[in-house]
């Protein structure tokens, strides 16, 4: 995105939501490293580790007053690991490459394009942007740190098509663009092969993951990452800075 930022009108609305929400300055944001992943930390006894699939989806969307504001990566990885005799023992986590970003909000290609290229200006880490920063913003991360509720021991879930469904409600955090915040988050998995030895799952969000734009420092920049001091005053209207992120992914057992 140029400087000439008063250009940019409601075809762009993703420039107005980061604008109308972020800090009036280039203030500085305490970043921190991603969490530790799963692979690194003890897992429980008797825990099987499933690798998230590459192919999966992380669907986002933006429901403000100006517009409705839709993308999706599709690039995702990540670690869970899961005890079948006690479900409450679950950790892991679930990265999402966010440079497979594409916002799909309009039906013309060349206003998403437009916008794909403002979101990916806004987290830093577009062409322009010092390649180790880039590397640093370029995944979103949901770690998994704790189960509060799990709707049945897996043996005792009912089987359909092959499958055992149970709905977990977890404790975790998310973590973008340098910044992690505290979630939680209701998932529905579901378990192929046999309850003591699962073989492979699949998990969708019962309900969205929620992110704070102004919390994780996402606001206006440029092509190189740099703060666009005065974007804030061309636009008016404040608008919600709530990002819902729906996960839908599948996590075969690991090898070893």
């Amino acid at each position: 995105m140029t400087s000439r930022l008063g250009k940019i009108s409601g075809t762009v609305g993703l420039s107005a939501l980061f604008a109308a929400i972020a800090c009036k300055d280039e203030s500085a944001v305490q970043r921190v490293a991603p969490p530790m992943a799963s692979a690194s930390q003890p897992a429980a006894a008797g825990a099987l580790r499933f690798e998230v699939a590459e192919k999966g989806t992380a669907t986002f969307l933006i429901d403000a007053p100006l517009e409705k504001i839709k993308g999706h990566s599709s690039k995702l990885r990540g670690e869970i690991s899961v005890d079948p005799s006690n479900l409450m023992t679950t950790r892991g986590e679930v990265d999402v490459d966010l440079m497979d970003l594409v916002t799909e909000t309009f039906d013309d290609a060349s206003k998403n394009t437009a916008q794909t290229g403002h979101a990916h200006n806004w987290l830093e880490i577009g062409d322009d942007v010092e390649p180790k920063r880039r590397e640093e913003n370029r995944f979103a991360r949901f770690t998994i740190r704790s189960v509060d509720e799990v709707s049945a021991k897996l043996v005792e879930a009912a089987e359909k098509n092959g499958e055992r469904t149970v709905t977990v409600t977890a404790q975790g955090d998310i973590w973008v663009h340098g910044v992690s915040t505290p979630t939680m988050v209701k998932l529905v998995a579901m378990f192929q092969g046999p309850p003591n030895a699962p073989t492979g799952l699949h998990v969708t969000t019962a309900e969205p993951l929620k992110v704070s734009l102004k919390l994780h420092d996402v606001k206006p920049r440029d092509v190189a990452g740099k703060f666009l001091n005065g974007a804030l005053e061309k636009v008016g209207k404040k608008i919600d800075d709530t990002v819902q992120i729906s996960l839908d992914l599948t996590a075969p057992k690991a090898k070893s």
